[in-house]
C-alpha cells in the first residue's frame, strides 16, 4: 500500500514525498531502487533523495506531467531488490591531529579512545541521503553508544577528508568547510570530484565501511 504523493515544484522539479514522520526499511529500499530508476531515464540534472522526499530536477522544461506519471508509475511497481548498493571501504586515520575530538568524545561517553574507534569501524553504515555540501553523505546508524550531540560552537574551518559524529549519524567531510560535528579521523579518499559524470562518489543507499589505518590509534 503506498502512502505518497507527487507533485511539480516550480517549472522543472519533480517530487515524490512518503506522507509519514519516518520510514519503514522496505520504504527506504524502495527510495534508494527508485534513485537509481531515476538516474538511469538521464532526464534529470540532479536528484535529491531526503528523509521522506526524492525530487527531480529535469534538465529541460520537456513535458513534466508525463515525467512525473513516470515517476509515480516507477515508485508504484518498483521493487526494493531492484537495487544493488555499492559497497565502499574508507581507510581511516583516527585520534592525533586527524581527529582532535576523539578523545573528548571518549571523555563524554566514557570509553577509552581505542574502544571509540572499534565502535565506530565495526560498523557498516548506509548513505541515508546527501546534503549540506556537494557529495556530503549522511551515514547511519552510529551505534547509540557514541551519540552525541553537534559542537556547541562549530569550526569555521574543517578540513577535507574529516570523519566526523553527530547525533545517531556519521560521515566524512569531502571538501574543507565550517563544521559542527565532531572529528575523530581523516581519510585520504576523495569523495567528490567534479571532473567525474557522477562527481559524488557515494550514492544514497551504498553501503560504507571505516577500517582503521596501520598508523592509527589502533
Amino acid at each position: 500500500m503506498t502512502n505518497n504523493k507527487t507533485y511539480i515544484l516550480g517549472e522543472r522539479a519533480l517530487v515524490l514525498e512518503i506522507t509519514q514522520d519516518t520510514l519503514s526499511q522496505y520504504q527506504q529500499k524502495k527510495i534508494f531502487a527508485l534513485h537509481a530508476w531515476m538516474r538511469a531515464q538521464r532526464v534529470f540534472i540532479d536528484i535529491v533523495p531526503a528523509k521522506t522526499t526524492i525530487t527531480g530536477y529535469l534538465m529541460h522544461s520537456q513535458d513534466p506531467e508525463y515525467w512525473l506519471a513516470k515517476l509515480q508509475d516507477a515508485w508504484e511497481n518498483i521493487e526494493p531488490e531492484a537495487y544493488e548498493p555499492t559497497i565502499h571501504t574508507i581507510i581511516t586515520h583516527y585520534g592525533k591531529h586527524h581527529g582532535p575530538d576523539l578523545q573528548s568524545v571518549a571523555n563524554l561517553t566514557g570509553l577509552t579512545e581505542s574502544q571509540v574507534v572499534e565502535l565506530h569501524s565495526e560498523c557498516k553504515y548506509q548513505v541515508k541521503f546527501l546534503g549540506f555540501l556537494p557529495g556530503f553523505a549522511y551515514l547511519g546508524d552510529l551505534n547509540p553508544q557514541l551519540h552525541l550531540p553537534r559542537l556547541d560552537s562549530p569550526r569555521t574551518h574543517v578540513p577535507r577528508g574529516s570523519v566526523a559524529i553527530a547525533q545517531d549519524l556519521t560521515a566524512v567531510y569531502p571538501s574543507e568547510s565550517p563544521g559542527g560535528w565532531r572529528l575523530i579521523g581523516r581519510t585520504d579518499t576523495i569523495l567528490f570530484d567534479h571532473n567525474l559524470d557522477s562527481p559524488s562518489i557515494l550514492q544514497p543507499g551504498d553501503i560504507v565501511k571505516f577500517v582503521p589505518s596501520t598508523e592509527g590509534i589502533c
